[in-house]
C-alpha cells in the first residue's frame, strides 16, 4: 500500500481549521473540525460539485443492485449520507441503518432515520447483540485504516452478516491501479520518483505534503485483506467499468 496526502476536500483547505500533519493520520478531532467548517460554507446538497454528487448517485445505484426489497442494510462510516439518501429514495423498502464514529456529518440526513437506525461509535461495540444485516457496505472508509485495522473491522463485521447469503461490500476511492501498459508503467514510476522527492524535501522543511490522509491499495492487496478477515467467496470489479475509477470488492 502507498501513503497518500491531501491538502483540501470539498474546496476547504485543511490549513483553514487545523495544523495539517504529514506524519500523523487525520483522526476524529480532525474530521469533527472539518465538518464544523464544512457546514459554515455549505447549506445544501446543490452547492456541492455536481460530479461528486453524480458519483455518489452511481454508487447508490450499484448498492441497490445487490439488495432485495426487504433487505436489512448497514452503511459503515457513511459521512454526509448522500449515498444513503439516494439509496433510500431508490428503494424505500430496504431497512437501512447508518453508522459513524462521530456523527457531526449527519446534519442533512439525521432527521431521515429513526433513532435505532443510527449507530455511533466503534464497531462492534455500538451494535445491538442480535442485529444481523443482509448487506454491509463501506464506502470510502478503507483509505483511513491501516491493514491491521481494516482487517479487524472487516472481521468484526462478518459476525453481523446474515447467513447464508449476506455479504460485505467495500467501495474504494483510493484504488491503486496496477500498470497494464508501458505508458502506465512509466507514469507510475514517474509518480514514485516525485513522491520520493517530495518526501526528501518535506524532511528538510522545503515542501509541505499536506495532511497524511491514509493509504492507497491495489486489487491484490484488497483481495488479500478480505481473505485475512475470513471472507472466502470473494468477487470484485469496477462500478464504472469503462473509467475503472471506483473499485469494489465483496465477500461472503
Amino acid at each position: 500500500m502507498r501513503k497518500i496526502y491531501q491538502t483540501e476536500w470539498q474546496s476547504i483547505p485543511f490549513s483553514s481549521f487545523a495544523n495539517p500533519s504529514s506524519k500523523k493520520l487525520a483522526g476524529a478531532d480532525f474530521y469533527e473540525a472539518f465538518y464544523v467548517e464544512f457546514f459554515k460554507r455549505y447549506q445544501s446538497w446543490d452547492q456541492l460539485p455536481s460530479k461528486w454528487r453524480e458519483t455518489k448517485q452511481t454508487w447508490a445505484d450499484f448498492i441497490a443492485t445487490r439488495t432485495g426489497n426487504r433487505s436489512r442494510v448497514l452503511s459503515v462510516g457513511c459521512g454526509l449520507g448522500i449515498v444513503e439518501r439516494h439509496l433510500s429514495a431508490k428503494n424505500p423498502q430496504i431497512d437501512l441503518t447508518i453508522h459513524e464514529i462521530a456523527p457531526s456529518s449527519w446534519r442533512w440526513v439525521e432527521h431521515e432515520f429513526i433513532a435505532d437506525r443510527k449507530l455511533t461509535g466503534t464497531i462492534p461495540e455500538c451494535f445491538p447483540e442480535d442485529v444481523r444485516f443482509d448487506l454491509v457496505y463501506l464506502g470510502t472508509v478503507d483509505y483511513a485504516l491501516d491493514d491491521d485495522k481494516l482487517v479487524s473491522l472487516l472481521s468484526a463485521l462478518r459476525g453481523y452478516i446474515a447467513q447464508p447469503n449476506g455479504e460485505c461490500v467495500l467501495i474504494s476511492a483510493s484504488f491503486e491501479r496496477t500498470p497494464e501498459t508501458f505508458s502506465e508503467l512509466a507514469s507510475s514510476r514517474f509518480r514514485d520518483l516525485k513522491e520520493l522527492a517530495k518526501g526528501v524535501l518535506s524532511k528538510v522543511g522545503l515542501y509541505s505534503r499536506g495532511q497524511f490522509w491514509g493509504w492507497a491499495r491495489s486489487r491484490t492487496e484488497y483481495q488479500s485483506l478480505m481473505r485475512r478477515a475470513g471472507y472466502r467467496d470473494i468477487e470484485d470489479g469496477f462500478i464504472d467499468s469503462e473509467a475503472r475509477e471506483h473499485y469494489w470488492i465483496a465477500g461472503h
